[in-house]
């Protein structure tokens, strides 16, 4: 005869078996419900979106890869492309790529997508909308780069066949950081980003522009790339600067530059200095920033200082300058200074001008002083752009390259 501690612990014994056959089936059940076949399934790895010219309806693309010619890419090949573009117009995202099954007889596969470009009519507007769908979807990437597309037509970007890579969009992601590590022009965005900009008042998003050089060719024929130059070539350009949600305008050149120093993106570039009778005789590598941003509210006004350390070194010398003294050594140092505020206030001006704090001011401030922040949030936009800001720039150059002396220094 069991005891009622017995029969307690046979209890216990059932229930814990029942417990795991339930999880069991569970566990088996969850695993299969959903699944899908790989070989029903076209992998997107490249979409773009843009404003249909007179509508409201959205432009979608579709990059979608063809396993097969990638696989013979690194042999003979078949002379096709790589991969397949899909366009639909739809009044949503969600729509569009529902709609899109009436073009490819597989289901659109979202999670290896790398690269989302977006159309410039549709940044105008405004993108906001745009990425409630990104973060509702469990297959989109937030990781994924963002791209704003300069003049060429979505689709055609979407759809240019480059060398050196079977797919378009690993070109661009290897251009972009590629690009970001030993240029530092423009910024590699991701939708996460954007979207911590776009819910946070005291930033808004910075997007790298991409653009077709040689635009008006055909750029979808893969027999091109037989040529040993291409008439065409995509190139990152720029950094768009976004004002609520909308396209404000763009930062080129030294703009890009500078805003790549204040934001703490700066990675290595190269910057030309003078040299003797030639304004760009030398060319100076720099190989580290760091960069420090105060920001304060006082008597009504936003006060900003910004302050910069970096390494560099002497990369071409085109003049007989002696850099084995240490005088010229600090004149480069002084003129490297003045060549990177100027690059700053640019930037600074140009995005005070166009009232778009890509430089994340406001969410200092909010740290710093979060009453002061309370005061200035619904108007930050205005008071950014009437902020006083201030740079400080201390560059040390480290290396001279394998030579001190310069082969063109008289004797």
């Amino acid at each position: 005869m069991k005891t009622g501690a017995g029969r307690i612990a046979v209890r216990r014994g059932r229930s814990a078996l029942l417990l795991i056959a339930a999880l069991s089936f569970l566990l088996a059940a969850t695993g299969c419900w959903n699944s899908r076949e790989l070989n029903r399934l076209a992998i997107v790895t490249a979409m773009s979106v843009d404003k249909a010219e007179g509508s409201d309806q959205y432009e979608l693309a579709f990059q979608v890869v063809m396993p097969g010619e990638i696989m013979s890419s690194s042999k003979s090949g078949s002379g096709n492309a790589p991969f397949s573009v899909y366009t639909v117009r739809s009044k949503t995202l969600f729509e569009g790529i529902r709609k899109a099954s009436k073009q490819v007889p597989r289901q659109l596969f979202f999670s290896h997508i790398e690269v989302v470009i977006l159309g410039e009519r549709l940044a105008k507007s405004g993108i906001a909308e745009l990425f409630d769908f990104f973060e509702r979807s469990h297959e989109v990437r937030l990781t994924s780069m963002l791209l704003v597309a300069r003049g060429a037509p979505t689709d055609k970007l979407i759809s240019t066949i480059v060398p050196l890579a079977p797919l378009q969009s690993e070109a661009l992601m290897g251009s972009s950081e590629f690009s970001a590590k030993i240029w530092s022009g423009s910024p590699v965005i991701g939708i996460d980003d954007v979207i911590r900009k776009l819910i946070n008042p005291g930033a808004e998003p910075s997007i790298s522009g991409l653009r077709l050089v040689g635009d008006g060719i055909p750029t979808d024929n893969k027999q091109r790339l037989t040529q040993t130059r291409l008439p065409y070539h995509l190139e990152i350009s720029g950094v768009a600067a976004f004002r609520e949600g909308k396209l404000a305008g763009w930062l080129d050149n030294g703009q890009a530059r500078g805003y790549m120093f204040i934001a703490d993106r700066m990675r290595s570039t190269v910057m030309n200095l003078p040299c003797q009778d030639k304004p760009d005789g030398i060319a100076l590598e720099v190989v580290r920033s760091r960069t420090r941003t105060k920001v304060s509210f006082r008597e009504g006004r936003a006060k900003v200082e910004i302050a910069v350390n970096a390494i560099g070194n002497v990369a071409e010398v085109q003049c007989g300058v002696p850099l084995q003294k240490l005088e010229e050594i600090d004149k480069l140092e002084r003129e490297w200074s003045q060549a990177v505020k100027a690059d700053m206030m640019a930037a600074v001006k140009r995005a005070q001008t166009l009232r778009s704090d890509v430089f994340a001011f406001g969410e200092a401030l909010q740290r710093s002083q979060p009453k002061a922040w309370k005061s200035v949030a619904g108007r930050w936009g205005d008071v950014f752009a009437e902020a006083d800001v201030s740079v400080t720039f201390q560059g040390q150059i480290l290396r001279t390259g394998m030579r001190a002396k310069s082969l063109l220094e008289k004797s």
